[in-house]
């Protein structure tokens, strides 16, 4: 179905971004004193929770007919226990830097699958040149290096092909919402974090005992402001964005989201920002304007 990217459209994209771009400096904090997949798990319990009580309060419930709980149970696993464990699991044995550049091809991986699955979301030469733009903003960003520490054996590989499946499903979950045509509303965006946090507090209790009771304030706050914005705050408008535009159009974040990771960490946490976080944004920026041209029809 066609669409038009309104100003709304871009305010929904640029909260994505400083949601998911504030939760970099915030796992740091929290990683200090509690494990990946409790911090994980505590951000969808919380995320879940905090929209559950604010769709209670509004009088409305996720919907739980069949279809709704199987869709539920479906974007719960692949949007979030899946590919947050998964990504946790194989970055022990690789790079940040390399985990930031496969992380990247997460765009790329969903405008071939929308090309394939979603009528209108055909790949055209504008947007593949585009994404390819943003995904160069990535490398720059991450270092060119990175690319030669893409290992071809042992546990390296195995790390990355394990982070290329969190990926993937990052990719089959955005194409799954647009195809399930769910309501970009707070009750639905909950009943799916409900089930992610659900299997990941599982997963969580598999791995390691639960020492959150620990943590000083500091982690404690961060692990709390991890659900409440790039989970719970950040699925609804991702969700509601989806909804009105496109997996292509939405999935640009991705490419932002590192830049002002930086940017933030450097303001808040004293971190050194160098040119390439420039260059990067302006790659990332013409890949976003060009992606976003279409060539005027001629009138007959």
């Amino acid at each position: 179905m066609p669409y038009r990217i309104t100003p709304f459209d871009w305010l929904l994209l640029a909260i994505l971004v400083v949601c998911w771009g504030t939760s970099f400096a915030m796992s740091k904090i929290a990683l200090q004193h509690v494990t990946p997949e409790w911090i994980a798990a505590s951000r969808l319990v919380v995320g879940a929770a905090v929209l559950l009580l604010i769709a209670l309060a509004q009088g409305t419930a996720p919907p739980l007919n069949r279809r709704f709980i199987r869709q539920y149970l479906w974007l719960g696993l692949i949007g979030n226990a899946a590919p947050f464990f998964l990504i946790t699991w194989g970055m022990q044995s690789i790079s940040s830097g390399v985990a930031g550049l496969l992380m990247g091809t997460i765009p790329l991986i969903i405008i071939i699958m929308a090309h394939f699955t979603l009528p209108g979301e055909r790949i055209t030469l504008w947007r593949a040149v585009g994404f390819i733009l943003g995904f160069a903003g990535i490398v720059v960003l991450m270092g060119p290096e990175n690319l030669l520490n893409l290992k071809a054996h042992g546990q390296e590989l195995i790390g990355e092909l394990v982070v290329v499946m969190g990926c993937l499903m990052y990719g089959v979950n955005a194409i799954s919402v647009k195809k399930f045509n769910l309501p970009g509303t707070i009750a639905v965006s909950g009943g799916v974090l409900a089930v992610g946090a659900v299997l990941a507090t599982l997963a969580a209790l598999l791995q390691s005992p639960l020492r959150i009771a620990e943590a000083p304030p500091s982690a404690l706050l961060a692990m709390v402001g991890l659900g409440l914005f790039p989970t719970g705050l950040a699925t609804v408008v991702w969700f509601k964005a989806v909804e009105r535009t496109s997996p292509t159009f939405t999935t640009m974040s991705n490419y932002l989201v590192p830049v002002f990771a930086l940017s933030f960490g450097a303001l808040f946490l004293g971190e050194h920002i160098g040119w390439n976080v420039l260059v990067s944004l302006l790659l990332v920026l013409a890949g976003i304007f060009v992606s976003r041209f279409a060539p005027r029809k001629a009138s007959p």
